[in-house]
């Protein structure tokens, strides 16, 4: 009885769950659409060729922007700026799929006719930049230019983490569950391997795999 009380009295002042409204909807059908959060003080410039389920653009401060090429497809992604001053250029031709995020002053660029197979994880932050080139091919790839928390010297009191690029060349294709963290550069024409962990440079038309990735053959290209 104590028990069927409570709930009655708890169903009595239960208020409603109040979801975040979106700023704007754009839709191609009921299930296909593009919502769109706190866009005054920000800009997006273009808009989606398709889009298939739901995709989100969040801003959470101002001045950050959203490029968006011709014939783009949008498959289930989110574009998060975190912070002021960030932008996500997304280029022709190109099939994304997954979250892609800055923090204050980040920058992502995403080459003509890269395409996304997979839902991926692709974060700029602490005013570094990610730049994949062309016609680049993705599966369920994971990019970070930050260790997200800091690690600090305790006698200087200095980060010893520091955030730095990722630059990705053209066609280049990164099989399942490849990372790439701060400080990768992937040369023009190279394949990385299912797994693997990418933290240096490495140059052009070479096949890497393992942790860490090495070189396991140069002089290679590849086919779609």
């Amino acid at each position: 009885m104590f028990l069927k009380k409570i709930n009655e009295l708890f169903q009595k002042n239960k208020k409603p769950v109040q979801k975040e409204q979106p700023d704007r909807v754009v839709a191609n059908n009921v299930k296909d659409t593009l919502m769109l959060h706190g866009q005054e003080g920000n800009t997006i410039n273009g808009s989606p060729e398709k889009l298939i389920g739901v995709s989100v653009v969040k801003f959470s401060n101002r001045n950050n922007t959203l490029i968006i090429g011709k014939n783009v497809t949008l498959n289930r992604c989110s574009f998060v700026f975190t912070d002021a001053d960030g932008t996500i250029e997304i280029g022709d031709n190109t099939i994304l799929k997954g979250e892609f995020r800055v923090t204050r002053g980040c920058y992502i660029r995403i080459g003509n006719g890269t395409k996304f197979n997979k839902p991926s994880r692709i974060h700029a932050a602490d005013r570094s930049k990610i730049i994949i080139g062309a016609d680049c091919l993705f599966a369920n790839v994971h990019l970070r230019t930050s260790d997200s928390h800091s690690i600090i010297d305790l006698n200087s009191g200095k980060k010893l983490n520091n955030s730095a690029d990722i630059i990705i060349g053209d066609r280049v294709w990164l099989a399942e569950n490849v990372y790439l963290y701060k400080g990768a550069v992937i040369g023009s024409g190279s394949v990385i391997g299912a797994g693997s962990i990418v933290t240096k440079s490495f140059p052009e038309n070479v096949l890497l795999a393992g942790i860490p990735a090495k070189i396991i053959k140069t002089d290679i290209t590849w086919k779609e």
